[in-house]
């Protein structure tokens, strides 16, 4: 039988839903055992990995397709080339990320929404608190550890859910790719309920989801998420304690490398599409 897209995003969404009703359920019972605990928090991170991403996405796959690898995308073999451009790109990005950052993070609400926007902080600095606690000591071990979880696990889940899952069942239900990229980009950035931070979110979003489009491999967006999630964890690790580590500051407050730094990373993005067409095109 062939499913509708509507009947496959109700797969899709009731799948999700339960899983991430367990994942709240199975980490609720956890932290609330080992309160502040880092060894609690990091199980519970992997509980919400695997229940709320990993385990949704491919029960969906088995759902909606014969060929779930294929939908997926994970059936590809790397293009180094395109791989290289990418992470590339990334780093080219950082001067101008931290410009966009600073001014998503420095947007007010109006005066009539002051309570709100009280409530929105300290519900952020809520969870950077937890990410920070979680994230644990300066040992070699916290920072394994962190790769694994916050850099591996996360960028793995994540694509998954959102760009092999999500992306796809849009683009092979023959929604332009474009809506499907952005619109999936900017949930992706909603669901981490950090408003301020969600204008870089999105892009770095959407910048995953044409690494899909272009490369049709799964695997090079989830390796630059990893590779972006992992740059993070390391910074934090060499600079505990530090609010800002050398990486954020670089284009915050420079215009000029800024600009500097959007160029060279549209001229990458340039390379990247250019590559994809080199790059036999895959089959649904």
């Amino acid at each position: 039988m062939i499913l509708t897209l509507r009947q496959r995003f109700i797969f899709f969404i009731c799948i999700a839903i339960f899983g991430f009703l367990i994942s709240s359920i199975a980490g609720g019972l956890i932290l609330s055992k080992f309160p502040s605990s880092v060894a609690a928090m990091r199980i519970a991170a992997v509980i919400q990995s695997l229940f709320q991403l990993i385990i949704p996405a491919i029960l969906t796959a088995l759902l909606v397709t014969r060929r779930p690898a294929t939908f997926l995308a994970i059936d590809r073999k790397i293009d180094v080339s395109t791989l290289y451009l990418a992470l590339a790109a990334l780093i080219a990005s950082i001067p101008a990320m931290n410009l966009i950052i600073e001014l998503n993070q420095n947007m007010n609400l109006p005066e009539s929404l002051s309570r709100l926007e009280k409530a929105i902080r300290e519900m952020e600095d809520r969870a950077a608190e937890t990410i920070s606690l979680m994230q644990g000591g300066n040992s070699v071990g916290d920072l394994i550890m962190n790769i694994l979880i916050i850099g591996v696990l996360a960028g793995f889940g994540e694509e998954l859910f959102f760009r092999g899952t999500f992306v796809r069942l849009m683009t092979t239900g023959n929604i332009n790719r474009h809506i499907a990229v952005w619109t999936v980009a900017i949930v992706f950035s909603a669901m981490h309920l950090q408003f301020y931070g969600f204008v870089p979110r999105t892009l770095l979003g959407a910048y995953f989801g044409y690494l899909l489009i272009w490369s049709r491999c799964l695997w090079i967006p989830i390796i630059i998420h990893a590779a972006n999630n992992i740059i993070y964890v390391c910074m934090q690790w060499a600079y505990d304690g530090v609010d800002e580590t050398p990486v954020d500051t670089i284009g915050k407050d420079d215009l000029w490398t800024a600009l500097a730094s959007a160029a060279i990373t549209v001229a990458l993005l340039f390379l990247i599409y250019h590559r994809s067409k080199a790059i036999e095109p895959s089959k649904h």
